[in-house]
């Protein structure tokens, strides 16, 4: 997670240095506070009134420091968040297909979405608390060495004591968030399954059973988040039962020195100022040190996810056919002794159509697919230009694939038609028209929205839509249809 913090280590650095100013300015009034309460008390009211002046111009300039730290760690925290997704989504995208097909679809959104979310909460927004309360820590102590340094010893020592907890349960901490992020990435992936497959749910009417699993699924994400929850509240019950404990004890000591006369009523007051200002950063930086330290394991994971396989490189990438392809004594199997294909051969010329057919799980796909270089053969070759396929790290430059499945883009019918690239709407026109589907042939169609999936569509429509790329291809002598 350190380059998160490089590329937005501006808006961090601001950000320490409004909090810094912030921190120094809400340090000196407790001074002036008791200031201008000794003077009160004695009756000096022109020192009291110059006391009180300095005092407000410090909490302005308290409060408009910390309206800067405010909003720089915002931006420190969005701009870390929007990196991390788009690393995310990238390192999805650039996944061979193969490798993509390895995880349920759940899975990555539930990484995009879910624990993206939860490192920008336990990572980037607490990365300036930390610092923000650390500030507050180390000026407050060197203040109360000012002012007295036995009641500094005593209150730092006491007040302390908390941040060790998180440290002591470390290994609990960890497991309990890494068990339950792992908890909420299945939930999402049976959930989106389960939607994916809403009408055959409908159709077979198995809403209770399909009811029933998820109550079990979701149950059981709860039981890990509850685990994940108990352990935090253990912890700052723990941190703040002895940080209570330790302030009562300060505040019994400072009374004393009250009573001997080493401390005047200001100062009281200044030493018990103090003492708020300390007491509730070091709670709160034990609850920031645990959560640092049990997303530490997300972070990690994420960073491998982010860093896993990506299209392969090595190799050529197919642009042009200028003669053909040729399967050569081709065998291939998904599982070793099992070959779909066995010393398959086939050759295709440029510029003719060719039907391949045969009984389900004959291998036609599969054929398909090795041309897309998913896979590797067994045996024999495959040859495009009478050049092995083992020479090009990618067919998509040359070759289009049209599934059963119609896919369609939820944006507009002008992009699901140009897939993002500029083409003249005279020729989307024509794709169309060839089609039959003469009644998008205006502006005002092309620009309508295609809903999630294509669902404001007819299936046949959608098989037509999907359909075009081959007529598009038809034009261009460099595609190979399939």
């Amino acid at each position: 997670m350190y380059k998160y913090l490089k590329r937005n280590r501006l808006h961090f650095a601001g950000a320490l240095i409004f909090v810094f100013f912030s921190t120094v300015f809400a340090v000196v009034l407790q001074f002036f506070k008791g200031e201008v309460l000794d003077y009160a008390i004695v009756g000096e009211t022109r020192t009291t009134v110059r006391y009180g002046i300095l005092l407000i111009t410090f909490i302005l300039g308290e409060s408009l420091c910390y309206f800067g730290y405010r909003k720089l760690s915002a931006r420190f925290v969005v701009g870390c968040t929007k990196q991390l997704k788009k690393d995310i989504f990238t390192s999805i995208i650039q996944r061979e297909f193969v490798s993509y097909k390895k995880l349920p679809q759940g899975e990555y959104i539930a990484k995009y979405m879910n624990e993206a979310d939860t490192i920008k909460e336990r990572r980037f927004r607490l990365l300036p608390m930390f610092w923000e309360i650390l500030f507050t820590i180390i000026f407050v102590s060197t203040a109360l060495f000012v002012l007295d340094w036995k009641i500094a010893i005593i209150t730092i020592g006491l007040l302390t004591t908390p941040l060790y907890i998180p440290k002591l349960i470390e290994k609990r901490l960890q497991k309990a968030q890494t068990e339950y992020l792992k908890a909420v990435e299945m939930n999402l992936a049976k959930v989106n399954d389960w939607l994916n497959g809403f009408e055959v749910i409908k159709n077979y009417s198995i809403e209770r059973r399909i009811l029933s699993k998820f109550d079990q699924d979701n149950v059981l994400t709860m039981e890990k988040l509850l685990r994940d929850m108990t352990f935090g509240a253990v912890s700052q019950l723990i941190t703040m039962l002895i940080s209570y404990l330790s302030y009562f004890v300060v505040l019994v000591f400072a009374a004393w020195l009250v009573l001997k006369g080493d401390f005047s009523a200001g100062d009281f007051f200044v030493a018990i100022g103090m003492i708020d200002q300390l007491s509730y950063p070091l709670i709160s930086l034990a609850e920031i040190i645990r959560q640092l330290i049990a997303i530490k394991p997300s972070c990690r994971a994420m960073e491998e996810f982010i860093a896993g396989e990506k299209t392969q490189t090595c190799g050529k990438v197919l642009t042009t056919l200028t003669d053909g392809i040729n399967c050569r004594n081709v065998t291939f199997s998904y599982v070793e002794g099992k070959p779909v294909l066995r010393n398959f051969n086939f050759e295709a010329k440029k510029g003719r159509r060719y039907l391949i057919k045969g009984s389900s799980g004959c291998g036609k796909t599969t054929a398909v697919n090795l041309l897309l270089r998913y896979y590797d053969v067994d045996s024999g070759s495959i040859e495009i230009d009478n050049t092995p396929l083992s020479e090009y790290s990618s067919t998509y430059g040359c070759i289009t694939v049209v599934r059963q499945e119609a896919v369609l883009f939820h944006d507009t019918l002008r992009c699901n038609l140009t897939m993002y690239q500029d083409i003249a709407d005279n020729r989307l026109f024509e794709m169309l028209e060839s089609v039959g589907l003469n009644k998008f042939l205006n502006e005002q169609a092309l620009d309508e929205e295609i809903s999630e999936n294509g669902a404001n569509l007819s299936g046949g429509e959608k098989k037509r839509l999907m359909s075009h790329w081959l007529i598009w291809m038809r034009k261009r002598p460099t595609k190979l249809k399939t």
